[in-house]
């Protein structure tokens, strides 16, 4: 029986996530349940009590096939953990053809950080659908390392994206890993998180005048959502020290919001 966890939304996940990730580490067949999620957010509310979640985001752990890659804990090179950045995926809309102001106003309710609005799961009917919560867990709520910052951050990149083709085509070039520099060119912006960000455009991501409200559906019928890749902890081999392992992962640092 999973026990309902109650509190701010980002301490939530970030306790059900350290279930799932030490669960997994004793269970191979849960580890790749686990991978195998588009979102792990349901499947960390049907085991661990998470009770609320971002329905406009997706949550992933990647594990990648090359060992160089893969995160792991190296306690004796580094005192911690080594790996690759995780990563933000932003989904652009599109210029709205006519009141791109209400229509910006519009996107930034729903996205005053990227990860957006917050609803509580229910077991037996519909989720209440409430307004996003930004955290102040690990990082200040308002101040410039803040992912409420970096929604604001987000917005003017929009904007200007909006209005200048250059700068569209940088933030969205294939092939680059990472547009951090890119904002950091065009907008001061500065990343404080390690977290390769990229943004992508979606022409399903349209502006309704006479609706006024943004379409959040793809052709295929699947929701338009932003993402949250996070590499996967391989397990210590030796299996005593996996507490401890655990514990710094854990213990990451601001940089890294998703864990402490």
């Amino acid at each position: 029986m999973a026990i309902h966890q109650g509190g701010e939304p980002l301490l939530e996940f970030r306790l059900a996530y350290l279930r799932a990730i030490a669960r997994s580490w004793d269970d191979p067949a849960y580890q790749e349940e686990l991978l195998a999620q588009k979102d792990i957010q349901p499947i960390l509310h049907r085991d661990f009590g998470l009770n609320t979640w971002w329905p406009n985001l997706d949550i992933v752990l990647n594990r990648s096939a090359d060992p160089a890659e893969q995160t792991e804990w190296k306690p004796e090179l580094t005192a911690g953990w080594i790996g690759m950045d995780d990563g933000f995926s932003v989904v652009l809309p599109q210029a709205p053809k006519a009141k791109a102001t209400e229509a910006l106003a519009a996107y930034y309710q729903m996205f005053p950080d990227f990860m957006g609005s917050v609803t509580t799961f229910d077991d037996g009917a519909t989720s209440v659908l409430r307004g996003a919560l930004p955290t102040s867990l690990g990082i200040p709520s308002g101040g410039t390392d803040s992912l409420l910052a970096f929604g604001g951050v987000v917005l003017r990149a929009v904007t200007l994206a909006w209005q200048s083709p250059e700068f569209l085509a940088q933030l969205t070039r294939a092939g680059e890993a990472d547009a951090a520099p890119v904002l950091s060119q065009w907008l001061g912006y500065n990343n404080p998180f390690n977290f390769q960000v990229k943004f992508v455009s979606n022409p399903a991501f349209t502006w309704d005048t006479e609706l006024g409200e943004w379409n959040r559906t793809n052709a295929d019928g699947s929701p338009i959502k932003n993402a949250i890749v996070l590499n996967y902890p391989v397990a210590p081999a030796v299996e005593h020290m996996r507490p401890i392992a655990l514990t710094s992962y854990n213990n990451t640092g601001s940089a890294y919001p998703f864990t402490c």
